[in-house]
């Protein structure tokens, strides 16, 4: 209890806390929430942008699941390193441990589970077939296992340096083994490596996860294999590609005895992986660790208080801000590629589903954190040449639209963020609106000749040029703000009319259930392409868009969006064009980020009651406790963190100063800002059915207007929102603010 007493004093260095309100924080995280029905979140425990996510791995057939976990299978094992919320291909699952009973085996070593269960910085399950008592926990770069055996004249603990998550039916995106190797140094101590290539973003080059595992109990015998050959006795093996290797350590065990092991990693080499063990974790005691690791998670948890909450709301709401900080992983000090006394992280996976809602999230709630990954941001372009759209395993790949980077940066930039070298940040966005990458698919922006001469990109030069053309459109936006702060006017006016290269692509005389004018690819000739339906390649891989079609597309425009209610017919017939995308199936996914804003674009049509009506019947119908409680892919945090804003009752319109007012479902909210301030949002006889702003004050003054400044937030104050269930005549002020035309 003393320990947790000296907990909650520092939130990313910037507000303080009591140990009650960091105590009632960490208990109503549910790591299991949305692992299954397609969340794919992680369940296992880690450290906020924690390196090490031990977890367990199943046996489901050709596709292992993505954070490991599945909701069938057997678990064949623990692995150290893991995504979190991710669809597509696979990556990491590296170095796997597995306590068994009996003659040690290399394969065949699966167990069905039982009462499996998650907390803060835990995770415990039995495996039946032994049965054994598994418990996890973890420091930022050691896991730490308690394993509790029966009474067995065989225990043992299986190292397989050659395991990796595999993925065989989606073409090209599987992981294959490039070299393992392993070391039993001494009855307690094995060391090794493992080289994996491949995955989601189809990386040519091998990442390296080095091992040092230590045991508090000694080991009587032990022995190593290679491609499944056992030599007991033995104490080192190594392979190539695919052939794989793995060690055993056997003890004799009494009913109810425990055995303890920390696992620590590196990217860098082995001496630095037991420099983490040892130094992160320097005894055995696993229940300190597990307290350490949640008072982590109370102090990064604890920038928003909720006051008059529900505990499902309570659970739901920190779930969601713990899912926003899992990633990307916090690697500084194990970056394998170069030196350099700049924050190192990893594993933006990806940018194109993040930069909307969780990097807004962590630059309101956690300046200093978003700074680091920022400055990482800007040193990844120093040393590579180029901004990420996505970078796992210390390698960009996988653009999935635009060069999204510019809205993290230029977010950071409008909202004040202190200490990044916005020179250089500046270089790093011009150049990927102005030079063409030799591979497209790893960074940069692809069609960029058309993009330059006739202004827009072509369905011969790129894939998905519908929903390119509109993210390349927002991302000039972004390089004119950052410009136009640094006093580049021409540059500024120059990206300022790339901005609204997307109109180049709207096809007035397209027409779909009464509603002319959407957004619709050509060809080089300037042909419009055909055939085309508005509602053409709706799924993730589409040929025109990505995760979204012209329904979609049409209505992302965040640079401009009174340009868009123009080209749309005027408000009420914008209005309209709303309802309908999200009447008619087919047209909205709640899934799918590049929907995220849509909800709210009614404020700028001056009906803020439809946004309130369409953000609570989202969330309601689609965001639940338990582990099927997330709608689709939580893609590192981005549809947590939806959720969170929502909850919260302010939207971010990404890479800009606002926030839109929504429909808060929460009594009160308190965001623990920097200098010891606070910004409260009270919602006034707020229920499920009192959903509509019918009056607001800021600071005790009449708010007239849906939105606000980002300076009107982190300065401090309160927003005192009255909630009824009929809406009012509330705002009668001003829309948000939308780019003057430069058309």
């Amino acid at each position: 209890m003393r320990r947790a007493m000296r907990v909650g004093v520092v939130v990313f260095g910037v507000c303080c806390f009591t140990s009650m309100l960091a105590a009632q924080v960490a208990q109503h995280v549910d790591p299991l929430l949305g692992v299954d029905g397609g969340g794919n979140t992680f369940p296992g425990p880690t450290t906020p942008f924690g390196m090490a996510k031990p977890g367990p791995d199943m046996d489901v057939g050709v596709d292992d699941a993505n954070a490991g976990w599945a909701a069938k299978g057997e678990i064949r094992g623990f692995s150290q390193t893991h995504v979190s919320g991710t669809g597509g291909g696979v990556k990491y699952g590296n170095i796997l441990v597995q306590p068994t009973t009996g003659a040690p085996v290399t394969n065949g070593y699966g167990s069905p589970r039982e009462k499996e269960q998650g907390a803060i910085g835990f995770y415990k399950v039995t495996l039946q077939r032994y049965p054994i008592d598994v418990e996890i926990t973890a420091a930022r770069r050691t896991a730490f296992y308690r394993f509790t055996y029966p009474d067995a004249r065989q225990a043992n603990i299986l190292f397989d340096a050659g395991h990796y998550l595999k993925s065989g039916s989606k073409a090209g995106e599987g992981q294959s083994l490039t070299a393992s190797q392993i070391t039993v140094l001494s009855p307690t101590e094995v060391t090794g490596s493992s080289s994996v290539t491949g995955g989601w973003n189809k990386q040519p080059t091998s990442y390296t996860v080095y091992f040092y595992a230590k045991t508090d109990m000694p080991a009587q015998s032990w022995g190593t294999w290679r491609d499944h050959d056992m030599h007991p006795g033995a104490r080192h093996a190594e392979a190539g590609a695919n052939a794989g290797t793995g060690a055993w350590l056997t003890f004799p065990t009494k009913q109810g005895e425990q055995v303890r092991l920390k696992v620590g990693i590196s990217f860098v080499n082995p001496e630095q992986a037991k420099s983490n063990a040892t130094s992160e974790i320097a005894g055995f005691d696993f229940d300190a660790t597990r307290a350490a690791s949640a008072a982590e998670w109370d102090k990064a948890l604890g920038a928003i208080e909720l006051k008059g909450e529900t505990p499902e709301q309570a659970q739901m709401f920190y779930t969601a801000l713990y899912h926003a900080m899992l990633m990307p992983t916090d690697r500084t000090g194990e970056n394998p590629l170069w030196q350099s006394k700049e924050p190192y992280y990893d594993d933006y996976y990806a940018i194109w589903d993040t930069f909307r809602t969780s990097s807004p999230l962590l630059t309101l709630i956690a300046p200093e954190r978003e700074t680091k990954i920022v400055r990482a941001l800007v040193d990844l372009y120093r040393n590579e040449g180029w901004l990420p759209d996505a970078r796992s395993g210390n390698y960009n790949g996988r653009t999935q639209g635009g060069s999204n980077a510019e809205f993290v940066l230029t977010d950071a930039y409008v909202k004040g963020l202190k200490g990044i070298d916005w020179n250089t940040a500046y270089a790093a966005e011009v150049k990927d609106a102005e030079v063409s990458p030799k591979d497209q698919f790893k960074e940069g922006r692809g069609g960029l000749a058309g993009w330059h001469d006739a202004g827009y990109v072509t369905v011969e030069d790129v894939d998905r040029p519908g929903s390119k053309q509109m993210e390349y459109a927002a991302n000039d936006f972004e390089i004119a703000l950052l410009a136009k702060g640094m006093g580049k006017t021409s540059e500024y006016e120059k990206y300022l009319r790339h901005s609204g290269n997307w109109e180049n692509l709207w096809d007035s005389n397209l027409d779909d259930s009464g509603f002319r004018g959407f957004i619709r690819p050509r060809h080089r000739d300037g042909s419009w392409l055909t055939p085309f339906t508005t509602i053409e390649d709706c799924s993730w891989g589409g040929k025109t868009f990505y995760e979204g079609n012209s329904w979609t597309y049409s209505l992302f425009v965040p640079q401009n969006v009174a340009r868009l209610i123009e080209k749309s017919g005027g408000p009420q017939r914008f209005v309209e064009r709303l309802d309908a995308f999200f009447n008619v199936p087919g047209r909205y996914d709640v899934g799918n980020e590049p929907g995220f804003l849509s909800p709210y674009l009614y404020i700028w049509a001056g009906r803020h009651d439809k946004t309130a009506s369409r953000v609570r019947e989202i969330m309601a119908a689609n965001f639940h406790a338990g582990r099927k409680g997330l709608p689709g892919n939580d893609d590192s945090g981005a549809m947590s963190s939806w959720y969170a804003f929502g909850q919260m009752g302010i939207f971010p319109n990404a890479g800009q100063d606002v926030y839109l007012i929504g429909s808060p479902g929460l009594p009160q909210t308190v965001l623990h800002l920097a200098d010891s301030r606070t910004f409260v949002i009270e919602a006034k006889n707020v229920s499920a059915g009192n959903k509509y702003v019918t009056a607001a004050e800021l600071n005790g003054k009449p708010l007239n207007r849906a939105w606000l400044r980002h300076s009107e937030i982190v300065n401090g104050g309160r927003l005192v929102l009255t909630m009824e269930q009929e809406p009012g005549l509330w705002p009668t002020g001003d829309v948000p603010p939308s780019t003057p035309s430069t058309r």
